[in-house]
């Protein structure tokens, strides 16, 4: 199964490297590109996600990874944006490749060392394994009923990408992702500070949700501003964690503004 995707593919559009959060697939990034149709994207599943039998989860080879495939389709240098986990892996690839970097775009993540605060959990990540399908309809329709700011057609969309999350084998439905990428994955951010430390010498752009119940956000953000003093930071109103699917409109909006209109002028 081929690990990347592309949407809008053909000459003379800028491309974005487009990274999941954890535990998504790369298909997450198909309503952006809908409303992006400007950038060529090529979104790259996590290791260990989406039926990939990777065996090596770490940061160094995920980054060797995107770096051949941007080889393979001849791409010499892009934009990379990346939601949750994906905001800090594609900092962490800057780090390796800054010659492959045109700017930053990180979505609800990536903007402070996580080492420096203490994790909500530090338990094991579980993956459900649902014997019904009307249970894991039932699961889904609660998670997106309550997102009560989303309009109708986007929680449908959300809802049929959430259900897509699920493989069905033997009448059982299992997630998509390997349990020890997952928490290999998650681990690394807790044990390693990936954000950039010194001030990116290109355009960065940090969107936020707004459903933020993190009680120590400002203190991140101000941190953050205070190493990137260029970036350009927004919270999008009546938005959630997974930008890309629930606010695709908007993040398209905002990337224009802030990454394409910069590289026009």
């Amino acid at each position: 199964m081929k690990n990347y995707i592309q949407y809008n593919a053909f000459q003379n559009k800028e491309v974005i490297i487009a990274i999941p959060a954890l535990g998504e697939r790369k298909e997450m990034y198909a309503a952006l590109a809908s409303t992006l149709p400007e950038a060529h994207i090529v979104a790259i599943d996590l290791p260990g996600h989406n039926g990939q039998l990777d065996s090596d989860f770490s940061f160094q080879s995920y980054n060797k990874a995107i770096k051949e495939i941007m080889e393979y389709l001849k791409i010499t240098k892009a934009h990379f944006l990346g939601n949750s986990i994906g905001a800090w892996i594609i900092q962490n690839f800057y780090t390796n490749y800054p010659d492959s970097v045109k700017s930053l775009i990180l979505l609800d993540g990536g903007y402070y060392f996580i080492g420096e605060y203490q994790p909500d959990d530090n338990s094991e990540i579980q993956l459900p394994i649902i014997d019904r399908l009307e249970d894991l309809q039932e699961a889904i329709n609660e998670e997106v009923s309550n997102m009560v700011n989303l309009p109708t057609e986007n929680k449908e969309y959300l809802y049929n990408y959430f259900l897509r999350n699920f493989v069905e084998k033997n009448n059982i439905f299992y997630h998509h992702s390997n349990v020890k990428a997952l928490n290999d994955l998650s681990k690394a951010i807790v044990k390693n500070n990936y954000c950039i430390e010194n001030e990116i010498p290109l355009t960065a752009l940090l969107l936020l949700a707004d459903d933020h119940p993190d009680s120590l956000l400002h203190k991140k953000l101000n941190r953050f501003q205070e190493r990137q003093p260029n970036a350009q930071v927004e919270i999008i109103p009546n938005s959630y964690h997974f930008l890309p699917l629930t606010n695709p409109g908007e993040v398209a909006e905002r990337i224009r503004k802030a990454i394409f209109h910069s590289f026009r002028d």
